[in-house]
Parts: C-alpha cells; structure tokens; sequence
C-alpha cells in the first residue's frame, strides 16, 4: 500500500510537471483595463507580442477599459487561475483605488499573484510660463505667501495625490481645481490660468519640448534620462518623494507558481531586449527593476499603503 502511494506521488508529481513544462499550450489572454491606445494597451501588445514570439503561443490582448480600470481588473480577478488569463495593471487601479472608493469588486493584494514588474514613470511638477516660478523654492515660497492653485487629471489621480502628498510632507496650502483627462489641466495651466501641476513624464514630455510648460522637478529618487537636466526632489533636500507611476503583470489568485515564474523569466528577459527598449524610448517610459515575483509583491504592499496614507490624510476617498 506504501509503496503504491509513491508511485502514485510520483506519477502526479511527473503529470503536473509536463503540463507545467508545456505552458501555454494554448492561447493566453492579457486584460488590459484601459481603451486601446493608452500607455498600458501599448505596453500590454508591446510584451505580448515578444511573448508569443518566445513560448510559441497567441498572447491575445483584450480591453476592458472604464472606471478608471476598476472594470477590466474586477473581471480579470474573476478569471481562471491557470495561467490563461493575465491582467496588465497599473498604480491607479491596482494601489490607489482600494482605498479611494468606498467599494471594490477585487482586492488588489489578495486576488492576484504577482507576475513581473514592466516599466515606470514619474510624476513631473511643471508651472506656466506666466508663473514667474523657476524652481521648487520658489513654489513653496509662493504657496506659503499666497494663495496658489494647482490643476490635475481629477480627484483620486496619481496628479492630485503626487500634490497632496507634497502638501501633506512640507506643510504648505494649496487649492486643488479637478478637471476632466490630463489634456483638460495641462490645457489651463498653458493658458497661464493655473499656475502648476503635476503628470505622469510621457503625458507631459511634449508639452515641455515645445517650451509650452517649465519642469521645476522629477518626483523621484533619480532624474529621469529623458529629462536629464530637471532635478529631483530628493537631491533637493526633499528625499522621502517619490511618486512613480507602474505597469505589472498580474494572474488571477491562485495561478500555479510554475506558471508565474515561467511568465517572469520571459518577461525579464523581453524588456532586456533591444526591441522592448527601443520602444519604451519612443514612450518616455522606464524599464522597471527586475524583481522576482515576491519581490514584486512586496513592492506593490508598499504602494497601497503608501497611497491610502495620503487618501486618509486628504480626506479624498470616493463614496
């Protein structure tokens, strides 16, 4: 009887191996939670594209955009945890939604495993040309002087929360004017209207090429190679900024280890290549920090704690 439970163990042990040794063996979709055409849609056919070049099988990328990614990344923690289904998330939906709505259908940290790290983005602060700001000393020295505006994408952006937080860690006020997208605040800061913003470095990178917005900081650790000459915050003297923006590849809770680990090697290996390369420099994007999926995981803990403390300390939750 012992010795048949070996040979069976043995036998599951051997099946489960081959099964995982020929993933996939079918297609494989990836849900984007955003329209065609975004940063995320863009990256998500970038990788699946090279993937299905490396594994030999049609990584299918499908939109479910709306909700600011809320609905494409519900669905696809209500998908099959097999190694079929992957989701390509970003810092929006997955770290500061569940703590800006009072009501969620997925929990970012325990529906899903995390696959690999993609790329990254900084927020830029950028002033009008009519500002008569030069420098972040002499945006603090304004805010604390006077009253100062600052326009954003909307409430519960990485635009507004990247301000608050700022807010929140030197003390100073500043009055937060909410507009419909990215181009909408952008558009009034141009105008001279607003003073100041923040954006993600692809958004706001033509604006400040064509001389139409003046970067004062990159909300980093490290300067950006796409804006070499902006400073950071933290060489500033303001070391604990850093609102990057990411895109990570998710599987549904549950996606056997095998899989996970298979999908992390390639796509580590995908954003080394010169193809991938070549691409995110025409998006202004980062390649991220390789990180095994547990160091992933971590990573993306500390995101969702770091943006509900400035949620909570805003008072911007979303009923």
């Amino acid at each position: 009887m012992f010795n048949k439970l070996i040979v069976g163990g043995i036998a599951a042990l051997t099946l489960s191996a081959s099964v995982f040794a020929a993933y996939p063996d079918r297609p494989v979709t990836i849900m984007v939670p955003f329209p065609a055409g975004q940063t995320g849609d863009i990256i998500a056919r970038t990788v699946g594209e090279q993937l299905t070049k490396k594994l030999g099988q049609s990584f299918i990328v499908e939109n479910r955009g709306g909700a600011g990614g809320r609905i494409g990344t519900g669905f696809a923690a209500r998908g099959k945890n097999d190694g079929y289904t992957l989701l390509l998330t970003s810092t929006g939906p997955f770290a500061i939604a569940p703590s800006l709505y009072s009501t969620l259908n997925y929990d970012p940290l325990n529906d899903f495993e995390p696959v690999a790290d993609i790329a990254a983005t900084p927020q830029i602060l950028a002033v009008s040309k009519e500002s008569g700001i030069n420098n972040v000393e002499g945006l603090l020295k304004k805010a604390r002087s006077e009253d100062i505006s600052y326009a954003s994408a909307g409430n519960g952006s990485t635009q507004h929360l990247t301000v608050e937080l700022i807010k929140q860690e030197l003390k100073v006020p500043m009055v937060h004017i909410p507009f419909k997208g990215s181009s909408e605040s952008k558009t009034q800061v141009m105008s001279g209207l607003i003073p100041f913003t923040s954006d993600s470095l692809p958004a706001i990178l033509p604006q400040i090429k064509s001389g139409q917005l003046k970067p004062i900081a990159v909300v980093d650790l490290e300067r950006s190679e796409y804006l070499p000459d902006v400073p950071t915050l933290a060489e500033l003297g303001y070391p604990k900024f850093s609102t990057v923006a990411f895109f990570g590849l998710m599987a549904p809770k549950g996606t056997p280890k095998e899989v996970v680990d298979t999908l992390n090697k390639n796509v580590i290996e995908i954003l080394n290549s010169p193809e991938t390369t070549k691409r995110f420099e025409e998006l202004a994007l980062t390649r991220a920090k390789e990180r095994t999926p547990e160091e992933f995981r971590e990573y993306l803990t500390s995101e969702v704690a770091k943006w509900k403390k400035v949620i909570d300390d805003a008072d911007a939750k979303i009923e």
